[in-house]
């Protein structure tokens, strides 16, 4: 009776989750319904597999369980494909490099979720000598983690660098006046956001060092702090090229930690502890990377309101991030909720 009671309420969270994907994708166009529709097979896949184990049909549940999967990689080999033609189309071919080590993971992934060899198998290819793909893996792993690090040693730096040159800024109140463009190429048009501010009766203006593709309402306020000695000197609080090389720093330093710890679950280094150590990484990866860009985007808009209406549809990105990094931390450090579960 208590399995059923949670099959049901597992029925229930899927429902009114498709309920909103559903909304979201008849309320939008394009690219953002091709995004959310994987998410609706998941949804889909959730709900049939706790109908059939309501039902007692474990062997349906099987392939719904199966679905579920799909729908997730379909998604992940998606978003990869997307962000590496963009990189190409912006010019930005070193980028590029950053995707091999995720691609190399889904792979991982969809081999051990999809194709699962057998134990005997898994066992003569650890009595394998390494080859060249382990050498050139590791190599690229490895490569991704020290850019990664290179990334926030420097946005870190050069923050703690404007840090010093602004503590005796003043700060005061910037209005959004007027932009211009920064990037455009086929996907679209970015632009640098221009706010002008008061100092002694004379106006000054401050530009973002950065394009975005949204354009805030006429008169909107950002902080700005300012040289009193010279007013003309000044920034915007908030996102800048700083925080961006801390932001791409922390994303391919994760990734790529991720694999090293891969391979030292597959060397049994964490047998023995009752945590699931790799699942424990991966739930606070991802919610760290909702939270990240919510953080991000909220330093170029005046409010929260205004950072989910920059958003739009998109916002379900980040918030799904969170929650579903929430849900894996919860699952992995209360092993004993998901055993009474089952």
């Amino acid at each position: 009776m208590k399995n059923k009671s949670i099959f049901i309420s597992n029925i229930i969270r899927s429902l009114i989750f498709i309920f909103i994907l559903v909304i979201l994708l008849l309320n939008n166009t394009g690219l953002t319904r091709l995004m959310i529709v994987p998410f609706i097979i998941c949804g889909l896949a959730i709900m049939g597999k706790n109908i059939c184990f309501l039902l007692g049909k474990n062997h349906y549940a099987f392939f719904f369980n199966q679905l579920n999967k799909i729908s997730f990689f379909v998604f992940y080999f998606g978003f990869l494909l997307f962000w590496s033609y963009s990189v190409m189309k912006a010019g930005n071919y070193l980028t590029l490099l950053f995707t091999i080590p995720l691609i190399l993971l889904g792979v991982y992934l969809v081999r051990k979720y999809l194709f699962n060899s057998t134990k005997k198998v898994e066992a003569n290819t650890r009595k394998k000598a390494i080859d060249i793909r382990v050498i050139v893996g590791g190599g690229l792993v490895l490569l991704t983690f020290f850019i990664g690090v290179g990334c926030l040693f420097f946005g870190i730096k050069e923050t703690v660098q404007l840090n010093k040159t602004t503590k005796d800024y003043l700060t005061t109140n910037g209005y959004f006046t007027d932009y211009h463009i920064y990037h455009i190429d086929k996907d679209g048009t970015t632009y640098e956001l221009v706010y002008t501010y008061e100092v002694n009766g004379k106006n000054y203006t401050v530009s973002t060092n950065y394009g975005t593709n949204y354009i805030p309402e006429e008169n909107s306020i950002r902080e700005v702090k300012y040289d009193p000695d010279d007013p003309s000197k000044s920034i915007l609080v908030g996102t800048n090229n700083s925080k961006f090389l801390i932001y791409f720093g922390a994303f391919f330093t994760l990734g790529s930690f991720a694999f090293i710890l891969g391979g030292l679950y597959i060397k049994g280094v964490f047998d023995k502890i009752k945590i699931n150590v790799m699942g424990l990484y991966f739930g606070f990866c991802f919610f760290l990377i909702g939270i990240g860009i919510l953080l991000f985007q909220n330093g170029t808009t005046t409010s929260l309101l205004e950072t989910i209406k920059s958003f739009g549809a998109w916002i379900i990105i980040p918030i799904l991030f969170i929650l579903v990094g929430l849900f894996q931390i919860i699952k992995c450090l209360f092993p004993k909720l998901e055993k009474k579960n089952e």
